[in-house]
Parts: C-alpha cells; sequence; structure tokens
C-alpha cells in the first residue's frame, strides 16, 4: 500500500486529526493572502488532461500529486459550476498531496471536496501539514463544495516555522478534491539570509 494510502487510511481510522499546533496556523475562510510565489494552473503553456505528479517541479519547485496518482488540470468549472472558476484547477481523487523541494513559511490556496461536515462516521478534510515528514500542523475542516464561501485555506508558520508538505484529504464517501490559485514563501537560502544580514549591518554603521 502507497504512502498516501496508509495516511488516508490511518486518518479515516481515527476520524480526527490532532489540533491545529501553536507553531503552524491553519485557517479556513472566504478569502486568503496571496504570497510570493503563484501557482493557478492557468499559466500559458500549461498542460491539461492527466498530468504528471512532477509537471511543475522545475519551473516551481512543487510536486502535486493526487491520492491515486493520477493528478487531472481541467476546466472544471464548465462540469461542476461557476463557483469553480472559469479557469483551469486541480483535480486529486482521494485527496491532493503538495510537497515543496525548499521549506515554506507561507502557503495559501482555494480547495474545495463534498464530503461535507467533520462526523463520528467520516466526514470533513483532513489539513495536514509536514516539516522533514513530521507532521507539524493537522485540523478537520467542513470543506467547501458548491461555493467559494470557505474555500480559502491559508498555512502560516508561526514566528518562521516552516514546512515542506501539506496534505488535502476529504474523509466523504467519495472524496474528490479540487485545489487552485495556490501561493507560497520560500525560505530564504542562507546565502540570501546573510546578504541581508550584511545590509543591515552596513545600515547601522551609516546610521552609528
Amino acid at each position: 500500500m502507497s504512502s498516501k494510502r496508509v495516511f488516508i487510511a490511518a486518518m479515516a481510522a481515527s476520524g480526527i486529526a490532532a489540533a491545529a499546533s501553536a507553531d503552524v496556523i491553519i485557517t479556513q475562510g472566504d478569502s486568503a493572502p496571496t504570497y510570493a510565489t503563484t501557482l493557478n494552473f492557468d499559466e500559458p503553456g500549461q498542460a491539461t488532461g492527466p498530468v504528471p505528479s512532477t509537471y511543475w517541479q522545475a519551473d516551481y519547485g512543487i510536486v502535486i500529486d493526487s491520492g491515486d496518482g493520477n493528478p487531472v488540470v481541467d476546466a472544471w468549472g464548465g462540469i461542476f459550476g461557476p463557483w469553480l472558476g472559469d479557469g483551469n484547477s486541480f483535480f486529486g481523487n482521494f485527496g491532493v498531496f503538495i510537497t515543496f523541494d525548499e521549506a515554506v513559511t507561507n502557503f495559501s490556496a482555494q480547495v474545495w471536496d463534498p464530503s461535507g461536515p467533520p462526523g463520528p462516521i467520516g466526514g470533513g478534510l483532513i489539513v495536514a501539514v509536514f516539516n522533514g515528514g513530521s507532521e507539524v500542523s493537522s485540523t478537520v475542516i467542513e470543506p467547501a463544495w458548491g461555493t467559494d464561501a470557505g474555500s480559502w485555506l491559508d498555512i502560516v508558520g508561526d514566528g518562521g516555522s516552516a514546512f515542506d508538505e501539506v496534505r488535502f484529504v476529504g474523509l466523504g464517501f467519495d472524496p474528490s478534491t479540487f485545489t487552485d490559485n495556490l501561493s507560497w514563501t520560500p525560505v530564504p537560502a542562507p546565502g540570501a539570509i546573510a546578504l541581508l544580514g550584511l545590509a543591515g549591518l552596513a545600515g547601522r554603521r551609516r546610521r552609528d
């Protein structure tokens, strides 16, 4: 069984996920900030239909997969309704699994799933955040479906905390997860941090 299926089975069996930690905050709402790097699946040259999970890795440093390993990008709004927009979005059967080549401090996206409200025998959407293979935050929400309301998720590493993987997994009978309008802030490379430090020292010396 793949690691994704093991994760889905384990979370479905428990019926709940741990509350969001204080270091990584998960917020659901009607909007979310847009961060430094954006991906909305409408970029020039974007392929549609079945797309390899590594399709975006070279240009964006991100791997996006579905729970069954068969991700699809298409203009789903014409099939399911205008609330999915008139552009392309990403579809993942049995969940969406997003992995960053380099850690990030902030991430936002729109997410829809028909799993409905959480309950004792199923329902709800798990939002789980990992760093280096260890879970750093998770929660269960009622996902948006048939509406834009509540479709935005914002994940923030408080105090500079970072993460490199985000998973959306619906716990309904037929978890079909859609996502769009991804954005994130990469952790600055060590060289960039050093340059920022030197610039700060230089500015301090000029003020002194």
